[in-house]
């Protein structure tokens, strides 16, 4: 079976029913801290859990509150399904169910429904297309394709009557074999929907056998550093509760054919080998994906502590010792240095611990339905993303994968069908607004996709920065709209432009060029073009970021140093004649003249806005952009004999490659 689609209503912050539709490989999650992620997750593990502890629900305490007092008076609640699922049937399972005596209908679009229940209790439905079954019985009734376009049926009951009618029209008519295949189509659809609806007995139970379970795995179920053996197989024989750290490390005992009770005997050294060899096998495969550290070694030891004493006759003290397991890591990196599993880093725990607690069905044919909660959000941003290729190329190849994630580097932009957007809506003032499920491209909410943005934005850059040539980093798009449509008018004029070799890298701000450099200057060759003087804060700053890095502070240049008329402080737009740029600004913005700003010896952008005020820097370039022509037809030499002074100047950074 194949999970196609969930539905999740009146649990939690779940109020309208919220329709989710599942891929057949992997499906994500995301959205906010408390949008409603985990929810799902735990929704569908009540289902049918293949993990913990698999408790009911609880509707005092899991029913929206602000609901609960007036439904439950119009309304039983314990009879109400907070989450439905829906399953495509495979072959194999209608062979099952028609073993089961159920006489399927070969329509395409049938599915089985699970639902489960406040009090606790099962729905197990077969519903079908009903379209596609009157498709079916039509095609077996040899039903003529006018008559069939004239029912108008949604179901057995309305095509019932619908027939009746017809059937009776037809041999009025003296269509007698029309009005027979009429007649037959009623029955055919009656025969082909028998057994859809609600299933039960033998048939319920055959249906849900066939359900895959979910396995559900958070931060809660790593494995403990230390585990008493004796304590675990003690809860075992007495069916007390375990601990989600429990049932991973039974997890890791049932990878090694062992169970707790198993060490407790005089073998112990031989069970030991065993789990160690099954240890040695689990990290093979975390470290076909974990490429932090890969001299770290999972060792298993153990011994006998003292946890208390107890009186035997005739009254003596004695000591009760218990048989308890040790995980450790050896790090090869640090002298074989052996430490306690909980000790180390907690990616590298959740990682492993996944790996054992999932143990039972990696590799295997039976089916679940992974749940992962939040993984990998301990882990370095390479390492998420080491994780990610994990559950989509190996994970998700042999089992459906739903994970949750609120960060960058568990998404794969290019895989944004993929992804669900979830979003609480409730306000104070709304409290029962609740949340909504949406793909992301329909999501209304900005916070809630902002992941997907960082994740599209760091492959995008990760495309432009790396093999694209000589970086020329830049403080805004403007920077980049003016030295390419200047650049590209001086080489139409057979003067050099811009050299072709740079690559043009809107920073986003003059504070970004300093950490820019800092952080991007080792890998790969790089020129700055400033606002402003060299005796700024700012270029101070990018040059002591590019003195740390090893790139030639001649390669930040400030507007400033460009040519001699300008002002010390000069921002790009200095590089236009004042009458160039003023036609620029007034296309865009308003009708304004040299003789309106001052006759200071200041930035034209600083006297604009002590004349008219702030404005977006932007819009005069994209008036450039709209008006090259008209610009062109009437720029000053001035203008361009600075921008040809500042592409010469660029190429002098080059020279150093």
């Amino acid at each position: 079976m194949e999970l196609i689609q969930v539905r999740i209503e009146r649990f939690q912050n779940f109020m309208d029913a919220q329709t989710i539709n599942i891929e057949t490989d992997v499906t994500c999650l995301v959205g906010k801290n408390e949008s409603g992620k985990t929810t799902v997750l735990k929704a569908l593990h009540r289902l049918k859990p293949a993990n913990g502890t698999g408790r009911s629900f609880n509707l005092i305490t899991e029913y929206p509150r602000s609901r609960l007092a007036r439904d439950r008076r119009r309304e039983d609640l314990d009879g109400f399904c907070p989450v439905i699922a829906w399953f495509r049937l495979e072959d194999s399972d209608r062979a099952a169910l028609e073993e089961a005596g159920l006489n399927l209908p070969m329509t395409a679009g049938l599915v089985l429904k699970i639902g489960r229940e406040y009090g606790g209790g099962r729905v197990v439905d077969l519903e079908v297309d009903f379209r596609e079954l009157l498709a079916d019985a039509a095609s077996a009734a040899d039903v003529h394709e006018d008559d069939l376009a004239a029912i108008d049926a949604k179901t057995a009951t309305e095509l019932a009557d619908e027939c009746k009618v017809l059937a009776k029209q037809l041999k009025d008519a003296g269509e007698a074999a029309r009005s027979k295949a009429i007649a037959t189509l009623a029955k055919e659809a009656a025969r082909l929907s028998e057994h859809t609806g609600r299933l039960e007995d033998e048939a319920e139970e055959a249906a849900w056998a066939l359900v895959p379970a979910f396995f559900y795995f958070s931060d809660y179920d790593t494995l403990p550093g230390t585990c008493d053996l004796e304590d675990l197989a003690q809860k075992i024989a007495d069916g007390s509760p375990l601990t989600p750290k429990d049932q991973t490390v039974l997890a890791l005992l049932e990878y090694a054919n062992e169970e707790p009770g198993d060490f407790l005997d005089d073998d112990f050294d031989s069970r030991k080998a065993e789990l160690q060899a099954a240890g040695s096998d689990l990290s093979q495969k975390v470290f076909e994906y974990w490429k932090q550290n890969d001299e770290l070694t999972v060792v298993f030891d153990t011994d006998m502590p003292v946890v208390g004493t107890e009186t035997r006759p005739p009254g003596v003290e004695v000591e009760v010792r218990h048989r308890t397991l040790h995980i450790l890591l050896r790090d090869d990196r640090h002298g074989g240095v052996e430490t306690n599993f909980e000790t180390r880093s907690a990616g590298f725990q959740w990682f492993f611990s996944f790996q054992a607690a999932f143990s039972k069905y990696q590799g295997s044919k039976e089916k679940v339905i992974v749940l992962l909660d939040e993984p990998g959000t301990k882990l370095h941003g390479e390492a998420q993303r080491d994780f990610l290729r994990y559950i989509h190329t190996e994970l998700g190849s042999e089992q459906q994968v739903l994970y949750t994630t609120h960060s960058q580097h568990m998404i794969d932009p290019a895989k944004y069908e993929k992804l669900r957007a979830v979003h609480d809506r409730a306000t104070r003032t709304n409290v029962n607004a609740g949340v909504a499920v949406t793909t992301v491209d329909l999501s209304a909410d900005r916070d809630t996709v902002l992941p997907v943005e960082a994740a599209l934005g760091y492959s995008v850059s990760q495309h432009l920065f790396f093999g694209s040539g000589h970086h020329l980093l830049v403080e805004g798009s403007a920077d980049f709209v003016y030295m390419q449509r200047l650049s590209d008018y001086l080489v139409g004029q057979g003067k050099a432009g811009l050299d072709g070799q740079f690559a043009v890298i809107p920073v986003g701000g003059i504070d970004n060029f300093a950490p820019f450099i800092a952080l991007m200057g080792r890998r790969f060759p790089l020129t700055a073009l400033m606002d402003g003087a060299e005796s700024t804060r700012q270029h101070q700053r990018a040059e002591r970021a590019a003195k740390s890095v090893g790139v030639d502070t001649g390669a930040i240049i400030v507007c400033g140093s460009i040519h001699a008329d300008l002002p010390a402080t000069a921002d790009i737009e200095d590089l236009f004649d004042p009458e160039d740029y003023l036609w620029l600004y007034s296309r865009s913005i308003e009708p304004i003249q040299v003789a309106d700003l001052s006759s200071t010896p200041e930035p034209i952008i600083k006297r604009i806005h002590d004349a008219r005020g702030v404005f977006d820097h932007a819009l005069p370039a994209h008036e450039l952009t709209r008006s090259t022509e008209e610009f062109f037809a009437q720029v000053r030499p001035a203008t361009l004999e600075r921008f040809a002074a500042l592409f010469a100047k660029l190429g002098t950074t080059l020279l150093a490659d």
